[in-house]
């Protein structure tokens, strides 16, 4: 992230933009609060934060039928546990721990114990542009082995940290590599990685900086590890991110669009391939005010998981998000949390 605030206007005449887009069955109007989910794909791991200022936050996880709800970490007051993902086998969680100026990632068993850091800062109190870095959105490599990651570190100059790159680390915290951003200077800052099925990929958001256009642009990209070449795989007017996931099969990529949150613009979930073709829509708010958030597919890849913030009774603002689920084609939608508080970034672990 850059030291400034992002923008928070960006022009999304998507659909005119994009007339080739296609439409996928199902949408808002589909909702049905008595459909049934078979709970055979493993418990869905989310973050609610704790207080109304959000800046208190741990790890909870939940069966897909929105039984058996657990605590999984219990942070300091003042940290937020974010971004968690589930470890292949199911046993163990990343995540990224958030306190004043600095982010690290952590990893914890499933059931709460052995938690401890996988990054930490060379000195302590150390920050991103303090000699230390921020580690965010770390996803597991699909052998369990390897964990990648964003991190921005180096000076801040006209408002921008000097490097937003990607990294992957051993599972055991050793032997970090930086994959992105090689060149000085930046002209990226790259966050919210996820390996492909396969191994040979890996997905991820990028923030155009400094000489990129379109200036300010935002879209998903892939990086082949191997090679290290990259391509983009999403139109920058969709304005595409936030904790994107790939299909168990490899053939689709989920992701939301409005990621700066634009006034007065919905946000809804998105399909595309990983090649760039076939961008499908599968949810259609239009009320400027709904938000759906970061999403992830369930191990089977029939259905859905995701966060989302509707209008408050009456209102003309967003509530708190809740934690729901659909089928893949964006119907049968329901509740998963009903909490009054903020719960998102979900992600489906592995059925047991």
């Amino acid at each position: 992230m850059s030291a400034s605030a992002r923008p928070t206007a960006r022009p999304l005449a998507v659909l005119a933009l994009l007339p080739a887009l296609l439409v996928l069955p199902g949408g808002a109007g589909a909702t049905g609060s008595a459909a049934t989910f078979e709970d055979g794909n493993g418990r869905i791991v989310f973050r609610r934060y704790l207080d109304d200022d959000r800046t208190w936050g741990a790890l909870f996880s939940v069966r897909p039928d929105g039984t058996g709800e657990r605590r999984i970490t219990r942070p300091p007051r003042g940290f937020v546990d974010n971004n968690p993902d589930v470890s292949p086998d199911g046993r163990r969680i990343v995540f990224q721990r958030r306190s004043d100026g600095s982010d690290e990632v952590w990893m914890v068993d499933s059931d709460g114990t052995d938690l401890h850091p996988v990054t930490q800062q060379p000195t302590a109190g150390a920050t991103c542009d303090t000699g230390g870095f921020c580690d965010v959105s770390p996803a597991w490599s699909p052998d369990g082995s390897q964990v990648v990651f964003g991190r921005a570190f180096g000076p801040v100059r006209n408002g921008l940290i000097q490097r937003n790159a990607l990294f992957v680390v051993d599972a055991d915290g050793t032997d970090p590599r930086q994959l992105t951003q090689l060149d000085l200077p930046a002209t990226g800052e790259d966050a919210e990685p996820q390996w492909s099925p396969d191994g040979d990929e890996i997905l991820f958001q990028r923030y155009n900086v400094r000489s990129a256009r379109p200036r300010d642009g935002v879209a998903l990209w892939i990086l082949d590890v191997s090679s290290g070449k990259e391509r983009r795989i999403t139109p920058f007017p969709l304005a595409a991110g936030d904790t994107p996931d790939w299909s168990p099969d490899g053939r689709r990529i989920l992701f939301h669009d409005n990621l700066d949150g634009t006034e007065g613009v919905s946000a809804n979930l998105f399909t595309v391939r990983p090649d760039g073709t076939g961008l499908g829509q599968l949810t259609f708010a239009d009320d400027g005010i709904t938000q759906h958030l970061g999403s992830s597919y369930s191990p089977d890849g029939q259905k859905i998981v995701f966060g989302l913030r509707r209008p408050t009774s009456g209102g003309t603002e967003p509530g708190a998000a809740d934690v729901f689920v659909m089928r893949v084609d964006g119907s049968h939608v329901r509740n998963l949390t009903r909490t009054g508080r903020y719960d998102s970034y979900p992600d489906w672990g592995p059925r047991p």
